[in-house]
């Protein structure tokens, strides 16, 4: 199939509907012959590929690269990739398609991840390489919270692998750490759902739990994290962005879906083509969001907006309430939300000028360097009495009304109010200060 084929798709999807692509060489064996049908989700049988999309509107060469490899490897079956199966061009069949993503990962038999079709023998003695150190280890049985964060040094030696300086063993696996699948947001939920994953490098097979066990093993130890950097030429951010997936993957195993704000500050400077995708690729594994979050008739504002209440607010619920009005509904009874004046810091706002968004917007896009935590600037006085940081309360303000019936208080519900209608107030022992937009 060639890359600037022009295509018409028939009748937009409706309901649980969608598209599949069945593959097969065309008669010159140079070319591929892909022919779609549509199913019912609940009934078809596929496998669902994970890729790095290219920029091209019709087929990326990544997803060319991984639909010509299943065809070497004469697999059979129907496979779905987004870029071909959804009407990119078509807002209302992506939005409802969009909103089945989870349930398209998690339905399919399995999920391919394609880590670019480049191998060589440094990228195989690097994987065997991690593979050896995941059986030695007791790779199976590993807890990310049982590890410590002391960032010490990995006993190379010990463990009788070769030192990571300037190692080309482990610069093949370096090399397969930093392909951009790792940058892309939409791989996130697309690994966690999966019932089963592999990852693919050309024709060899990567087991999905050894490359994030690894990856896990390089951002815990200072040499190797060290060296990976070095391989990528000292970056001003550091590029294992692999260690945002891995920390998501074991993370999820354990705890299952956190709230969306939450989410996000787990996966910040990973990239979407479409800025609205930053937080919609995340929508299906968070908590107490309607469907109807996913929506690309709104702008990137407005769901920015959204969740920075959200956030502002602590753990409510996205729902629609009766006539249609989007709303939030609290976990618990209403009252001041508390939450730590670090994560404020952590995820203060000095890109919202350059994304268009007001100043109290927490920032959980952009990526993050590590810098002072707010305890250092507080007034000594009050660290000496108790030696506790305080904590500050906030409180939405202006027209916000909470509805109720019923002699007992049940979940609480209130419409969301419009972009530039909130007052923030922020009170504790040594701040009080109002925060307008």
């Amino acid at each position: 199939m060639a890359t600037d084929a022009a295509f018409t798709y028939g009748s937009p999807l409706q309901g649980r509907s969608i598209r599949l692509i069945n593959i097969k060489l065309g008669s010159e064996k140079t070319t591929l012959e892909i022919n779609l049908i549509e199913q019912s989700l609940d009934e078809a049988k596929f496998e669902a590929l994970s890729y790095c999309n290219g920029q091209s509107i019709h087929v990326g060469s990544n997803l060319l690269d991984v639909l010509c490899e299943r065809a070497r490897r004469r697999l059979t079956g129907f496979v779905w990739a987004d870029a071909i199966c959804i009407n990119q061009n078509d807002d209302k069949e992506k939005t409802r398609q969009v909103r089945m993503m989870r349930d398209i990962y998690s339905k399919a038999k399995r999920v391919v991840i394609w880590i670019g079709k480049q191998l060589t023998d440094y990228n195989t003695r690097g994987y065997e390489l991690a593979k050896n150190l995941y059986q030695k280890l007791d790779g199976d049985n590993y807890d990310m919270n049982a590890s410590t964060y002391d960032f010490h040094d990995f006993d190379c030696k010990s463990q009788g692998v070769p030192d990571p300086l300037q190692n080309q063993i482990w610069a093949g696996l370096f090399d397969i750490l930093r392909h951009p699948w790792f940058t892309r947001i939409w791989v996130v939920q697309e690994l966690l759902v999966a019932q089963r994953s592999i990852m693919w490098r050309g024709a060899l097979d990567l087991e999905t739990n050894i490359i994030l066990w690894v990856t896990m093993q390089i951002a815990r130890h200072r040499n190797l994290y060290a060296n990976f950097n070095n391989f990528v030429v000292s970056p001003p951010h550091s590029t294992l962005l692999a260690r945002n997936v891995a920390t998501g993957y074991f993370e999820y195993k354990k705890t299952g879906p956190l709230s969306i704000y939450d989410t996000l500050s787990r996966y910040s400077g990973m990239e979407a083509t479409d800025p609205q995708d930053r937080y919609f690729a995340l929508a299906g594994i968070s908590a107490n969001l309607h469907p109807s979050f996913i929506n690309y008739k709104k702008s990137y504002d407005e769901i920015a907006c959204l969740v920075g209440k959200m956030a502002l607010l602590g753990y409510p619920k996205f729902l629609i309430i009766p006539g249609g009005v989007e709303g939030l509904a609290f976990i618990r009874p209403p009252k001041a939300h508390i939450f730590w004046i670090e994560w404020m810091a952590f995820h203060a706002n000095p890109q919202n000028e350059a994304l268009c968004l007001p100043s109290w917007v927490p920032d959980l896009i952009s990526p993050h360097s590590p810098g002072l935590l707010m305890p250092g600037f507080y007034n000594t006085q009050y660290m000496q009495r108790d030696g506790k940081i305080p904590l500050p309360e906030l409180r939405l303000r202006q027209g916000t009304h909470i509805y109720w019936s019923g002699s007992s208080l049940p979940p609480q519900v209130m419409p969301i109010p419009e972009v530039g209608r909130i007052t923030i107030e922020i009170t504790g022992e040594v701040l009080t200060k109002e925060i307008g937009d």
